[in-house]
């Protein structure tokens, strides 16, 4: 029952170097593991990324083709993900195994130099990798440094230079080569691969070099290790020294550390707030009591906090005031928020006030706001990055969280997968790791929704091109149909199932085996010989051929019989009795079954001109497909729609929304007038986030405010 039960907890293949002592190989095999447990949930959202790269591909590209060519690949990479994830850790594991050994360049016999033309694909993969591994060494910075120097004491080395780094951009660019390559993929397909592994694995490396040096550090290796010594805060020239009873200064290194944060949004939110009054006798609380205090306020108050107590930054601050005096004597010094946690605090509740607002009002996501507002502001607290830099772990988490909550989750469905997430959320110390294990968690949750997404979205799409065919097919038979008829006109009888039944029967001919086939072609043959241009020759055959005619487009048993002797009838000149009535009941039953595909004659209308605006629009989606659009709604909110498919013959679209679902079908002609009317907005290529939209917003606010001199929040 247990047999694999050991390979859960065995890093890999192989062992350390027998040489190395006991400790070096215990720590090295408990990296192995670290790293096999860190890169299997960012390989697979890597590969997820990766199949919708090629799926968005496949529908904006017009070459069938092109498309087989997306689809087999994404065929083959469902065969071989699992290799992929499996040869990536290797490589990373076996670079471990190998930390610390000289490369033994081999001594290749001297080959005879060839003049060859440079393949550009393989060119800009080349240039891809040498800029990844330059873009990620410049990201990774201090931890990276740190984790060389703890590898190097581990092993009784000099500190390790990039291309030694097991866990560098270098050793990462190696393992995606040597892993990519048994797939065989075709060398563009291959950069969209690359793109996929940087957006979301190269660039989240941070997090594991972070674990990893706190798991060096917590074994020993350098646990007091800086990278760069700290620059020594000069005291201010002048400063007046405080009284006893003023409050006492933070750390110097508290300070300088929080200098830099925020300054912009700080500042204007100064000058709009003016200064805030400060009791002489009391002390500022650090940011890990400030931290703790919100997380406890958080956990006393539910995890459905008190609705005025999130939106309204006094009332949050006077009770986090409270949390943090709670269980003091009554003569301690009072503790008060920290100048920088107290802009914090103010500038993340206005930023999810802010939120709000943009929300939908009846959006689930209300919920999920007032569910992570207080984890969030104590993020916000303790990194004062949150709101300069959208890359931060903790805005990452909150941006996905909304993203998820909007557009792919909701009523039960949110409250199913969100649950364990969130509560790991309140359990667990707030850190990087944890943060970014939330995503990777949320994204495999997720995974099944969009792949469900652009199943029905592919359907869309093939009925809308069926339907577009289709109809040009009726078009082009309504065509040769009519040029027949002027040259024999009929009688009203034979003309009006002419047109509401065999039209249709040469439209699904000339969709099947197009106009230049001998089966068309007969067709038309037939149509002349119930017209009486040529004899009908055996009446039997001519029945048969007709009764397997109409029987294509629907008609079965006594109706495709009856529709057969009728137009054979009425072409073989049947006495006058017996031709039915245009007006007649079955007549008007093919009228009723074509309905309004029925091509008909078109009406004479005036030519539409179009605008400079449709003009714009049709040049640009006939170039690109899957655009995105924001449209009004009756309640005021907004919501997106994806333009999934547009014919440039029709000057038409069909809207889907986020979960590929049919959402609205326009003409070219209606939407530029939508556009022009405010209705409709076309959304960006990189698209705004609705937190960056809510940061952006709050930073204009604040920028655009009168300053209010001696006012309080």
């Amino acid at each position: 029952m247990d047999v694999e039960q050991p390979d859960r907890h065995r890093p890999g293949a192989g062992a350390p170097p027998a040489h190395w002592p006991a400790k070096t190989r215990q720590l090295i095999d408990e990296i192995r593991l670290l790293c096999r447990d860190w890169l299997s949930e960012p390989l697979k959202v890597c590969l997820g990324d990766f199949d919708r790269a090629l799926h968005e591909h496949a529908a904006g590209t017009r070459s069938h083709i092109e498309q087989q060519r997306y689809q087999a690949t994404r065929q083959r990479l469902v065969a071989e993900r699992r290799a992929f994830e499996q040869g990536f850790i290797d490589c990373i594991d076996r670079a471990l195994l190998q930390l610390g050994a000289q490369p033994t360049a081999a001594k290749a016999p001297p080959a005879r130099l060839t003049l060859s033309l440079l393949d550009p694909l393989e060119h800009e993969m080349t240039a891809a990798l040498d800029q990844l591994v330059a873009r990620s060494a410049a990201r990774g910075g201090p931890l990276l440094v740190e984790l060389s120097y703890r590898l190097a004491v581990l092993i009784g080395s000099p500190p390790l230079e990039s291309e030694s780094m097991p866990l560098g951009p270098q050793a990462m660019a190696k393992a995606f080569r040597d892993s990519s390559a048994a797939l065989g993929l075709p060398a563009e397909h291959h950069l969209l691969l690359l793109q996929a592994v940087e957006g979301r694995l190269i660039q989240g490396l941070t997090p594991l070099h972070e674990v990893i040096n706190n798991h060096l550090a917590s074994a020993g290796i350098l646990p007091r290790l800086r990278p760069f010594p700290l620059p020594r805060t000069p005291r201010p020239p002048r400063r007046p020294r405080p009284s006893p009873g003023a409050p006492a200064a933070p750390p110097a290194a508290e300070v300088a550390a929080s200098s830099s944060r925020s300054g912009g949004l700080r500042e204007w939110l100064a000058r709009q707030r003016g200064p805030r009054p400060v009791s002489g006798h009391a002390r500022f609380a650090s940011t890990d009591e400030l931290q703790a205090a919100l997380l406890t306020l958080h956990h006393q108050r539910g995890h459905h906090a008190e609705a005025g107590l999130l939106r309204q930054p006094q009332r949050l601050r006077e009770a986090l005031i409270d949390q943090l005096n709670a269980g003091q004597p009554m003569d301690a010094t009072p503790i008060l928020p920290a100048p920088e946690g107290d802009d914090a605090l103010e500038l993340g509740t206005r930023l999810f006030d802010t939120l709000r607002r943009q929300l939908p009002p009846m959006s689930s996501a209300h919920a999920l706001l007032d569910r992570v507002q207080l984890p969030m502001l104590a993020a916000a607290v303790a990194e004062g990055d949150f709101f300069d830099r959208p890359e931060q772990p903790a805005r990452r988490l909150l941006e996905q969280l909304l993203e998820a909550v909007r557009d792919w989750l909701d009523g039960s469905d949110s409250s199913l997968v969100l649950e364990p997430l969130l509560a790991r959320l309140d359990s667990e110390p707030p850190t990087a790791a944890l943060y970014a294990a939330l995503r990777a968690d949320l994204d495999g949750q997720l995974e099944p929704l969009q792949r469900k997404a652009q199943v029905a979205e592919r359907r869309h799409v093939e009925a809308m091109q069926g339907r577009e065919r289709l109809e040009q097919a009726r078009r082009r038979a309504a065509e040769l149909l009519a040029g027949l008829l002027a040259k024999a006109p009929p009688r009203a009888a034979l003309r009006a199932l002419l047109e509401h039944a065999w039209s249709d029967v040469l439209a699904l001919t000339l969709l099947r085996h197009g106009e230049q086939s001998e089966t068309f072609a007969r067709r038309l043959v037939i149509t002349d010989q119930l017209l009486g241009r040529l004899p009908p020759g055996n009446l039997e055959t001519l029945q048969a051929e007709v009764v397997a005619g109409v029987q294509q487009i629907g008609m079965h048993g006594e109706e495709a019989d009856q529709i057969a002797h009728r137009l054979i009838g009425a072409g073989a000149m049947l006495q006058e009795a017996d031709a039915p009535d245009p007006a007649s009941g079955l007549t008007m039953r093919l009228k009723q079954r074509r309905g309004l595909d029925e091509p008909g004659a078109p009406s004479p209308a005036a030519p539409v001109v179009p605008s400079a605006e449709a003009l714009r629009l049709h040049q640009r989606l006939s170039q690109h497909a899957g655009a995105w659009f924001e449209f009004a709604e009756a309640g005021g909110g907004r919501v997106r729609r994806k333009l999934a498919w547009y014919s440039p013959r029709g000057a038409r679209g069909l809207f889907v929304t986020r979960q590929g679902q049919r959402a609205e079908e326009m003409t070219l002609a209606e939407l530029a007038e939508a556009i022009g009317a405010g209705k409709v907005r076309e959304l960006p290529a990189v698209n705004e986030s609705d937190l960056d939209r809510a940061v952006r917003s709050l930073a204009d606010s604040l920028r655009q405010a009168n300053p209010m001199p001696g006012a309080r929040s």
